[in-house]
């Protein structure tokens, strides 16, 4: 009797066996041994698949209530988050994981008044958002929020459009003064289209003749950035479908090189410096997305380059060649980097500027110039980007901020005693997979430093 009924329920399987182990250390009775000793005490048949069904369904509520958990320890909100008023008070609040449902909705419910309001307070808008939590559904919701803290837009409802119709003509008129070698004929688009070979299309002789059409109403200054520009947008994600169509991309890389030469042009002092592509690029998505209301996204190149302007404004001066070696460079904003290192992450900061003489202007230099915007997939870039709108501080104390987290972020591998310079450099400038929430919820718990 015993073989039949070991024959017809064999012994559990090995997650079955590390089951039932935790089963019996916390005391358990209901363990693969009495399990067989009570099946082999019944007589009746319909006892026995009683009983099976028993175990079955204790199984399966075992498994579910470790889903739950696990479902819960990955919900990405932060434990602490710290915004700082106007007065210096800093406000508080705590997350218990029983309630994170409860409070992602209310952080939700709360950001929609917000923007649903006839006066968008700024301030108010950024403590909802401090940590970088906006949503990405609707599109609207994030266009909303970084117009706002962009300052594209006021925050009186009645005067937003009516602003928004002034900086579109605007920039209509700049670019129609500045950028019309980059507005080439349609005709000669339309044969780009068609004749273009989509394996090498800079060879085809539709393209060849655009090129030349352009090439010929720019000077020769302004030769080379136009051509710079035209070269980072064609290569601009790859892995992208929105950036790298066949077809639709290309109005779209036409739209963005055009918002790029203005910007160089507009600029004389800062031009066009390589790289700036891949911070336009979340703009002018996020703007493409959030189309008018007959669902047409054509003001997406000129609300892309206000944003874009807005959001270089305040580290313009770490991307002038000039400023380098001056307390507005890039080179201060890197020592700056170091000092906070230092505060935050003092053991790391001693063995990476002290024993193996690792600069930041080795590794950091990208993510200050690139704002990040190279180092993860776009929708954490866009995660990103929320962090740096948002911060109350600003961009450039979020900005190094986050500089400070990725350090801290592999803190383990840099303070092993097998890393050495070599290690800590692939380490740094060949960046791990990770989770961006964990960078910026790591840049959130800092605390205030006078320094930064």
């Amino acid at each position: 009797m015993e073989n039949e009924a070991r024959r017809r329920f064999p012994p559990p399987r090995s997650e079955e066996k590390e089951a039932s182990s935790r089963d019996r250390a916390n005391g358990s009775t209901n363990n693969n041994n009495n399990f067989f000793e009570r099946f082999l005490k019944l007589s009746s048949l319909r006892e026995k698949l009683e009983l099976v069904k028993e175990k079955a369904e204790r199984k399966r509520k075992q498994r579910r209530g470790w889903t739950e958990k696990k479902e819960e320890r990955l919900c990405p909100l932060p434990n602490v988050i710290r915004v700082e008023s106007n007065a210096g008070a800093s406000s508080t609040s705590n997350a218990s994981s029983s309630s994170l449902p409860e409070i992602w909705r209310a952080r939700r419910q709360n950001l929609e008044n917000c923007l649903q309001g006839e006066c968008v307070k700024r301030e108010k808008l950024r403590e909802i958002v401090a940590d970088g939590f906006v949503p990405d559904q609707p599109s609207s919701v994030r266009y909303d929020v970084w117009s706002y803290l962009l300052r594209v837009v006021p925050e009186a409802r009645r005067e937003r459009e009516e602003e928004r119709r002034k900086k579109r003509e605007t920039y209509e008129a700049f670019a129609e003064e500045l950028a019309s070698c980059v507005r080439t004929p349609d005709v000669s688009v339309e044969m780009t289209y068609k004749y273009e070979d989509i394996k090498s299309p800079t060879k085809s002789r539709a393209t060849r003749v655009a090129v030349e059409l352009k090439v010929k109403q720019v000077n020769e200054e302004d030769k080379d950035i136009l051509e710079q520009i035209e070269r980072d947008v064609e290569r601009l994600h790859p892995s992208l479908h929105f950036f790298n169509d066949e077809i639709e991309a290309a109005p779209k890389r036409k739209d963005m090189t055009e918002a790029l030469f203005v910007f160089a042009k507009l600029n004389p002092g800062l031009r066009y410096v390589q790289g700036m592509h891949e911070l336009l690029a979340p703009l002018y998505f996020v703007c493409f997305n959030h189309p008018d209301k007959n669902g047409v996204a054509k003001d997406a190149k000129s609300d892309s380059f206000w944003m874009f302007v807005e959001l270089i404004s305040e580290l313009r001066d770490a991307y002038c060649k000039e400023l380098d070696k001056t307390d507005q460079g890039i080179n201060h904003l890197l020592s700056e980097h170091d000092n906070l290192l230092r505060n935050r992450c003092p053991a790391v900061a001693t063995k990476m500027i002290d024993e193996l003489n690792v600069k930041p202007q080795f590794y950091a230099f990208r993510w200050c110039v690139l704002m990040f915007a190279g180092e993860f997939d776009f929708p954490s870039v866009l995660r990103t980007f929320d962090f740096l709108v948002a911060w109350p501080r600003g961009k450039r104390d979020a900005l190094l901020r986050l500089c400070s987290a990725m350090v801290c972020n592999v803190q383990k591998e840099l303070l092993d005693e097998n890393c050495d310079f070599a290690v800590a450099m692939r380490t740094l400038q060949n960046y791990p997979a990770c989770d961006v929430n964990k960078i910026i919820k790591i840049a959130c718990a800092f605390p205030y430093l006078a320094a930064s």
